[in-house]
């Protein structure tokens, strides 16, 4: 059995008030910070000096100081009512009100035994700060190391402010190792306001933000899906660029799944990271069930870069069912792929190879994904005095699984791609033109049930893209600005084509500038061809500094001739594209207003809007609340609240509402308090699974912190991150 005594500690007045300032303004949580004063002395200083009210000799070796003695020698000051030395070896002791200043570290007691040429020290019945990082505590004894490195024996220390004893740890010895940046404990009690309530035999702590070895605080947690959840996190710092982290899981509703993070930095910067979970025996599915993913990354400053990426998952369910550890790309489709590019000044150069490993059995036909195998990318710019040129393109083998192919999807094929654009353009006060001379080129060969089908096309084109600057000054330094703008744009393949689709996607809801893209969609696969005229007006206000006020904005696309080469297949007789409208409003410092509506082609009827209104205080309070139309009908309103009561209390709130359904498909309801030396939070949430869209699953998680020394229960936070649009975990406030 291990019995802890209780000292009394005879110094008039602890470490951690000695440098205290109160402050009662408010503008500090604890009500006050430290302000250490200076070691009078210089680090590497061997000059001692020393003041004192009486000075004494015994004769032979023995310097000895009285009232108000104090001596310095580089950054080592020691003050008490007498100090007695011996010149020769610097062995002395203190006696009286010692006190013992290192940087950053001030230590108080009654007697001492030192050595002043190396610093080295024992103090009776001390107490001690560190102020830059709020520790504080007393002792039995403090024993310190040249290196400025001590050692408590039998005391107490905490994170908390002078005289708030909300917590702190009683230990048999406590060691403070600053030239390794942490700290440990043994035989450690944790108490609660001087109450025990855990015992550990060895407890770590950071003292500064280095990483440190040593098991991470426990997580906690209560939910419909996963059953009480309890993680007991290890943290591996094996070098300075080599670490692991070891996530054991115990799911009551699933079984126990162990988790493993590790990341290597070699000499030229590189990175290696590697994640994975593995659960054996999943009670509710009976399968042994995983998730993993590695990444090795080049540095992205090279002028030669590379990456090599791998995913794997045992089903599409694992990411919903037990959260994306791993964090893949998708949930039913996982790509792994290995790439290089290298980079000029005006030109890259590039490959990439990619597997899709298909993990929802759901997934077949046209819905399955290519592999590349490989693909070549290149580009070129050139700025001259009066033209520019720019130039892209990409030669690329696709296949994909062929086990669930329709008659009608190719299984394989490759593809030729290349744009090439010379512009020349013209700019002054009024505003700027370009004419500019289009090139698209498209190859491709196909294979559709042992069959090859092939496809060339080359598209020529032309545009004229304008804008004008009308400006008008303001108030106070204010301008308004009048920007319309006008593109014409012709595209002309030189055949219609029999397109296949390897990895084109249509836009789906469009922004102004994309409308005056010169090819609207994305992938090498397809050109269309029309006769366009695009259009849009911007109107804006700036302050004084520049910052705008406000912005809106109005586009549509108008076309001259019918659309007859579409991704679809399908002639497009439309004469008007959507109309595009954005706003942005600074209605107050703190009140911002933006929408987003976007209408059907030919038509003014609603298409898809967005309507938000977002209030920004500070990090702590805010309200985002936000409306989703589709097809003239609101489909969604979300809700984001967090609001700071008083020093201590937060409250955060979220929800996604389906108005069509109507039931909630997130929501996140949170409780934060905050004191100077803890804080805790309690947070339930809902989330619909996004596989199946019919289960839910609800969770209740804790999270504590005792500051400086470690928190229980991240994954509120990180629940929160997800869920709450705009939240951020504040640093811990003092």
């Amino acid at each position: 059995m291990i019995t802890h005594a209780i000292h009394t500690f005879a110094t008039e007045q602890d470490a951690a008030s000695t440098d205290w300032v109160i402050d009662t303004s408010g503008t500090y949580l604890c009500r006050g910070y430290y302000s250490p004063a200076m070691v009078a002395g210089a680090p590497g200083d061997q000059e001692l000096n020393a003041k004192a009210q009486n000075t004494g000799y015994d004769g032979s070796d023995r310097v000895i100081l009285t009232g108000d003695a104090s001596l310095t020698r580089g950054d080592f000051q020691l003050e008490a009512d007498r100090i007695s030395f011996l010149n020769s070896t610097g062995d002395g002791d203190a006696a009286g009100k010692v006190k013992i200043r290192r940087p950053n570290t001030l230590l108080i007691g009654d007697s001492a035994s030192v050595n002043l040429r190396t610093n080295a020290f024992d103090l009776k019945n001390s107490s001690f700060v560190t102020p830059d990082n709020r520790l504080r505590g007393k002792s039995k004894f403090a024993i310190g190391a040249p290196n400025g490195d001590v050692r408590i024996i039998d005391g107490t220390m905490t994170f908390c402010a002078p005289g708030v004893n909300s917590w702190d740890l009683k230990a048999d010895q406590i060691f403070i190792n600053k030239s390794s940046g942490r700290g440990w404990a043994n035989g450690v009690i944790i108490r609660v306001k001087e109450v025990p309530i855990i015992y550990t035999p060895v407890l770590g702590f950071p003292l500064d933000d280095r990483r440190l070895t040593g098991f991470l605080f426990p997580a906690y947690t209560v939910g419909s899906k996963l059953g009480t959840e309890i993680r007991t996190p290890f943290y591996w710092n094996a070098a300075t660029n080599l670490d692991l982290l070891i996530r054991p899981r115990s799911l009551t509703a699933r079984g126990s799944a162990l988790g493993l993070q590790g990341r290597y930095l070699f000499k030229d910067y590189s990175l290696l990271d590697f994640k994975t979970e593995q659960l054996p025996g999943d009670k509710i599915t009976e399968t042994d069930r995983y998730i993993s993913r590695i990444a090795l990354s080049s540095s992205p400053t090279k002028s030669v870069t590379w990456y090599m990426n791998y995913e794997n998952a045992s089903d599409a369910e694992y990411q919903n069912d037990l959260n994306n550890f791993a964090e893949l790309s998708d949930e039913k489709q996982l790509s792994s792929s290995i790439g290089a590019t290298v980079r000029g000044d005006t030109w890259s150069v590039g490959w990439v190879m990619d597997r899709i490993d298909i993990i929802d059995s759901a997934i077949s036909g046209s819905d399955i994904k290519f592999s590349r195998n490989p693909q070549l990318t290149g580009s070129w710019a050139h700025y001259g005095k009066k033209a520019n040129f720019f130039t892209t393109g990409d030669v690329t083998e696709f296949s994909r699984d062929s086990t669930t192919l329709g008659a009608a999807d190719p299984s394989k094929g490759r593809r030729v791609s290349s744009n090439v654009k010379a512009e020349l353009p013209f700019s002054s006060e009024y505003g700027s033109i370009t004419a500019a001379l289009l090139g698209f080129t498209r190859w491709s060969e196909s294979v559709t049930d042992g069959v090859p089908r092939r496809n060339q096309n080359f598209a020529l084109g032309t545009s004229l893209d304008g804008s004008l600057l009308f400006e008008k000054s303001g108030a106070h330094g204010a301008m308004h600005e009048i920007i319309p703008r006008v593109k014409l744009l012709v595209l002309e393949p030189n055949k219609d084509v029999a397109l296949t689709n390897f990895d084109t996607q249509e836009n789906g809801s469009e922004t102004i500038s994309q409308i005056f893209l010169d090819n609207p969609v994305s992938g090498g696969d397809f050109v269309g061809d029309t006769r366009e005229i695009n259009i849009s007006v911007t109107s804006k206000g700036l302050d004084a500094n520049g910052f705008e006020n406000y912005r809106f904005s109005a586009g549509r696309k108008l076309f001259f001739q019918n659309q007859g080469i579409t991704l679809s297949g399908i002639q497009k007789s439309r004469k008007k594209g959507p109309l595009i409208a954005q706003s942005a409003i600074k209605l107050t410092d703190n009140l911002n207003w933006n929408t987003h509506f976007e209408s059907r082609a030919d038509s003014e009827s609603l298409a898809n809007a967005t309507n938000e209104f977002k209030y920004r205080g500070s990090d702590s309070d805010y309200v985002v609340h936000r409306i989703i139309w589709e097809n003239d009908r609101a489909t969604r309103t979300d809700f984001y609240y967090s609001n700071q009561i008083g020093l201590n209390w937060r409250v955060l709130a979220g929800i996604q509402w389906a108005q069509a359904t109507q039931e909630r498909t997130n929501q996140v309801l949170g409780f934060e308090y905050e004191s100077c030396c803890w804080r805790g939070a309690v947070v339930h949430a809902y989330e619909r699974d996004q596989v199946t869209l019919k289960n839910s699953g609800n969770s209740i998680k804790f999270q504590l912190e005792f500051k400086g020394l470690g928190a229980t229960g991240r994954g509120g936070s990180t629940i929160m991150d997800r869920l709450l649009e705009d939240y951020e975990l504040s640093e811990a406030r003092y």
